[in-house]
């Protein structure tokens, strides 16, 4: 489910709170209708962080992939400068040859890791907006709901 869905429902939530009847400075909530809610709520916050989870997983094995390749790279460079090495005016060539396959599978895999770092802290970093903007209702709500009691509290006072 998408951080869409969780304000959806945070908003159905607060909708529940501040619509429902109150009587001596108490609201009167359905309670099925805000455990149902409740329920779906815990269930969507969840997925938002096992998505985190997938993917940082995602992340492991781009990197894992990366040092493969760099692994792979780096035995084809040396069953090369070991054939070339076989031919002694060819020695020199073969050390260099080894180096940069060497070197640019290095980097590759340098970059791979730089582009897999910096889209899981994208993701990390949206997840983290969408949890705090949750919060963020999720205080209002509170804020509404303590706003309505202390209303209805002061008006019961007023009226004795």
């Amino acid at each position: 489910m998408s951080s869409n869905h969780l304000f959806s429902l945070l908003g159905r939530l607060e909708e529940l709170i501040t619509k429902s009847p109150r009587l001596a400075g108490r609201a009167f909530l359905p309670l099925d209708e805000a455990l149902e809610i409740m329920k779906k709520i815990r269930v969507t916050i969840p997925e938002e962080v096992k998505a985190a989870q997938e993917l940082v997983k995602q992340k492991e094995a781009i990197l894992r992939k990366a040092q493969e390749d760099a692994e792979h790279l780096l035995t084809r460079s040396r069953k090369e400068a070991e054939r070339l090495l076989a031919e002694h005016h060819l020695i020199k060539l073969a050390q260099e040859e080894g180096k940069e396959i060497k070197d640019k599978a290095l980097q590759v895999a340098r970059q791979m890791e730089e582009e897999a770092n910096r889209y899981v802290f994208e993701i990390l970093g949206r997840l983290e907006e969408n949890l705090l903007e949750a919060l963020k209702v999720v205080h209002r709500s509170k804020e509404k709901y303590k706003a309505a009691r202390e209303e209805d509290g002061a008006a019961e006072h007023n009226s004795d």
